[in-house]
């Protein structure tokens, strides 16, 4: 299967290409947030519940989307590769407030943290195992931080996968560039609408109340492995080197990434990021690490 044309990833210009799909994609009947997913052919197979445990890969695979993002279109590359890999697979949507149905990563951060504590403890009982991998992109790769702090996170997972994580906040203009870029959300939702009634956009700003208790810790706790993937192309997080982690200790595993190192002129952005190939396959191998 040929891979369509993804604003950032092999398109030069991720903010024509993007404004442009609400039109090419008129006669669907999926909701706003989910006409990027429209836009790449296949739907991922379902969820892994009930499969077994593997003793290969004992952890199985929980996936975080990011700040309007969803549990389908987000992962269509990367869920089949992981599965192809041999990992069971898990995804979630998270953070959807009552005015904006089906647009997610919206609500208060510290709840979506909760929804994904207790997804995680959901995956545990089903599949027996000890401890789960995460894997998220934008606010998906960095809610897993906030997990393992302060909701007793720690212990249940066992490498954090950050794909353009928005680990240390972001400007108001990156928020304002991925409403911009996120095709159809202007449809429901206004660009200063979701500003006034989106907890996530005041918390995740680099200023923020949240964000200073995010970090005060330091970025890594004991335990857990650390991968980091992000892109100089990124227009959301500013600035995109602000994306790595620095051990708050000797022995904490951190490996940072960055796209343009392993693949020299790569031009995918921000949004573009979970389905670019490179980014699939070193997800792929920081599991199999």
């Amino acid at each position: 299967m040929s891979l369509p044309r993804v604003p950032g990833l092999n398109d030069d210009s991720a903010v024509t290409e993007l404004s442009r799909m609400p039109e090419r994609m008129s006669g669907q009947t999926q909701s706003a947030a989910h006409r990027l997913g429209a836009a790449l052919d296949g739907d991922p197979a379902e969820d892994d519940w009930g499969r077994p445990p593997d003793g290969e890969r004992p952890f199985p695979v929980v996936l975080v989307h990011g700040t309007l993002g969803d549990r389908e279109s987000v992962w269509r590359e990367a869920a089949p590769a992981l599965r192809a890999a041999g990992h069971r697979i898990f995804r979630l949507n998270y953070g959807e407030l009552p005015t904006l149905p089906r647009l997610y990563g919206l609500g208060d951060v510290r709840a979506s943290a909760r929804e994904i504590a207790a997804f995680v403890d959901r995956v545990l009982a089903d599949t027996r195992a000890q401890k789960v991998n995460l894997v998220g992109h934008s606010q998906g790769g960095m809610l897993p931080h906030y997990y393992l702090k302060y909701l007793g996170g720690a212990p249940k997972v066992h490498h954090v996968v950050g794909i353009a994580p928005s680990n240390h906040g972001v400007t108001v203009e990156g928020l304002t560039a991925l409403v911009r870029q996120a095709p159809g959300v202007r449809e429901v939702a206004e660009e200063q609408l979701l500003f006034r009634v989106s907890p996530a956009f005041t918390q995740l700003l680099h200023d923020s109340e949240f964000v200073t208790e995010l970090v005060a810790p330091g970025d890594t706790v004991a335990g857990v492995r650390y991968t980091v993937i992000w892109s100089t192309r990124d227009e959301v997080v500013k600035p995109p080197e602000s994306q790595r982690l620095t051990p708050a200790a000797p022995g904490h595993p951190v490996t940072d990434l960055c796209l343009q190192d392993l693949a020299p002129g790569s031009r995918t952005t921000h949004l573009a990021l979970p389905y670019d190939p490179v980014v699939v396959r070193e997800v792929v191998r920081a599991l199999a690490g």
